[in-house]
């Protein structure tokens, strides 16, 4: 009797976990992507928002500034220094920063670095860009990309645009970031609320990749 009792115990109920496990680890890895993801379209919005926003704290730096007939204003070698509400120190440069004279600025080459206040260090880099004061809203264009060092994480579309007031980015072309473990690729991204909310649009696709080490 004592036999049969024993051959009729349940399977430990911790069994299945085993197989359940790589999966929680994949869901563990997703979930650090779309956190470092959040946090570098929070850098990028907060970045121009000090930029523009707050030009009584910005010192400027430039080698050569040229007015044309029509009265705009190009300055060459700006160099944009300063810091955001909690202190993280950023500089942003352009080879040439264009004001026209209904106040709209075209920057040729524009760059950006963040050093923040946990020690991560992020870039954000485009081909130009064009800021809309009035609307307070930018376009970066060409070549976009937004980085994160101590996440690893690496943003790249051919367009982005910022509303800074609203604290809203968004592209509708094709879009990829990634880090060391996951890739997503979609056709288009929104991103709201300073960075809080982050849609994938345009038949959006994830890869996790085999790190090696079952993680």
């Amino acid at each position: 009797m004592a036999e049969e009792q024993g051959t009729n115990q349940p399977a430990p109920k911790f069994a299945p976990r085993a197989r359940q496990s790589d999966p929680e680890r994949r869901g563990f890895r997703t979930s650090l992507l779309f956190i470092a993801l959040g946090v570098v379209m929070s850098f990028g919005i907060v970045l121009w928002l000090g930029l523009f926003n707050q030009q009584d704290e910005i010192r400027l730096e430039i080698s050569d500034i040229k007015v044309d007939e029509t009265g705009d204003v190009e300055l060459t070698g700006a160099i944009y220094r300063g810091q955001t509400a909690r202190g993280e120190p950023f500089e942003i440069t352009a080879e040439v920063a264009r004001e026209r004279e209904n106040g709209v600025v075209d920057l040729s080459s524009p760059t950006a670095e963040l050093r923040r206040a946990d020690g991560d260090v992020m870039n954000v880099t485009s081909i130009t860009g064009v800021y809309f004061p009035g609307i307070t809203e930018i376009d970066l264009i060409g070549d976009v990309v937004i980085t994160s060092r101590d996440t690893g994480l690496v943003m790249s579309a051919e367009v982005i645009h910022a509303n800074l007031e609203e604290g809203d980015m968004k592209t509708d072309r094709p879009v990829r970031v990634e880090n060391d473990s996951s890739v997503i690729l979609a056709g288009g991204m929104q991103v709201t609320d300073r960075g809080s909310i982050i849609i994938f649009t345009d038949k959006p696709r994830m890869t996790l990749h085999n790190t090696g080490n079952g993680s």
